[in-house]
């Protein structure tokens, strides 16, 4: 069942994924902070004192407007403008989450192709939301109330899991859920909260004109987006497991003869996985990764690639020689977020054997005495 490198020792990695034992060790960050009602404050403000925020989103307000305006012609134009304007709100989440400033939305937010994982909280949303509509013009305000009150606590876990990992199927995860629920402690209160602000602050005001309707809609989703960053921020997931910003790649990287390369090689080594033959995927990888000018990023690049596979197993397997490489060149802190990044994925995640007592001593070197603990304890 378990792959071999070249030359390397025999993975080892139990019960990944699918039919795996139930996973004793819960998920919990290192640096857990607490948001304050200030800072509750200022991201649901956060669409408004954000200069780039603000302009993308009347930008939207007035497309989506036109949209609705233009009849049968429209609603070609709302299937682009909509799944873009939420594909921004993911990355609202994501800037929040790392404390910074979201950049203005380009074109590329209008295509649905490159980074597929951004709209995926299309699905979430327009459920939840489509539900509310419904129950509220069949029972009412109250019975539409109730709804969205069951619907907040689970939403904002779903889309702080999407935000760290960048994968749907983990991003629905009850384990993962759960997990980043937990990390985010008290903090998390505040995430529901701003859920029901969408849909209880628009009732309270439905005598607005529909313009108003619009634009306050608008802004209070993406100041919900906001609040689901700073948890998410505060929580120290994301600065633990440490993911680059796929958002924005670098266009001179994408255009280089070693990511052209890497690329072929990816691609060939899912058609061995997708067709059965996983061993041989990745071999080819791995006779790659010994040709490779820079193997240091190509080991970072090939493991964050598959991982975004719709099985990530592999991804976990490549984890643990690429595991063993950073802990034989003594970096302790990045083993740490990759141990970090792949038991969020699946809490059995383990290094290979021979280098166990490496990543225990790793693990309390960082300060990370509960990683430490479960690495400890026999499976």
């Amino acid at each position: 069942m378990f792959s071999r490198a070249p030359g390397s020792r025999r993975s080892e990695l139990a019960g990944v994924i699918r039919g795996a034992g139930a996973a004793t060790i819960p998920y919990r960050a290192t640096r857990t902070t607490t948001v304050t009602p200030r800072e509750f404050l200022d991201e649901l403000t956060y669409p408004v004192s954000s200069g780039n925020a603000l302009v993308a989103l009347i930008t939207f307000v007035l497309l989506i407007s036109l949209a609705s305006a233009a009849g049968m012609l429209g609603i070609w134009l709302a299937i682009a403008v909509i799944p873009a304007y939420l594909r921004y709100l993911t990355m609202i989440a994501e800037a929040r989450a790392r404390d910074r400033d979201a950049s203005p939305p380009g074109i590329e937010y209008f295509t649905l192709v490159g980074n597929a994982w951004t709209l995926f909280p299309v699905i979430p949303v327009v459920l939840l939301g489509a539900l509310v509509v419904e129950t509220m013009q069949t029972f009412g305000a109250a019975a539409a109330l109730v709804v969205a009150l069951l619907g907040a606590p689970i939403l904002p876990a779903i889309i702080g899991v999407l935000v760290i990992t960048h994968s749907p199927l983990q991003s629905v995860d009850p384990r993962a859920i759960v997990r980043f629920v937990r990390g985010s402690g008290a903090s998390y209160a505040y995430a529901p909260l701003a859920a029901i602000l969408v849909v209880a602050v628009p009732m309270l005001l439905d005598f607005l004109p529909a313009w108003a309707q619009s634009l306050l809609e608008v802004y209070l989703l993406a100041a919900f987006f906001a609040v689901v960053g700073a948890v998410t921020r505060a929580s120290g997931l994301i600065d633990d497991i440490d993911l680059p910003d796929s958002a924005e790649p670098d266009p001179d990287e994408a255009l280089a003869a070693e990511a052209a390369d890497r690329v072929r090689v990816l691609n060939h080594a899912y058609g061995f996985v997708s067709r059965g033959n996983r061993d041989g995927g990745l071999e080819h990888v791995y006779g790659s990764l010994r040709d490779d000018p820079d193997p240091d990023e190509a080991w970072r690049w090939f493991f964050e690639q598959m991982l975004r596979w719709e099985d990530p197993y592999p991804g976990l397997l490549l984890a643990q020689q690429y595991l063993g490489r950073l802990l034989e060149a003594g970096d302790q802190v990045g083993a740490v977020k990759l141990m970090l990044r792949c038991r969020l994925m699946d809490e059995t995640f383990r290094p290979l054997g021979a280098d166990l007592p490496k990543a225990i001593a790793a693990a309390e070197a960082c300060g990370n005495a509960e990683l430490a603990v479960a690495l400890s304890r026999k499976r």
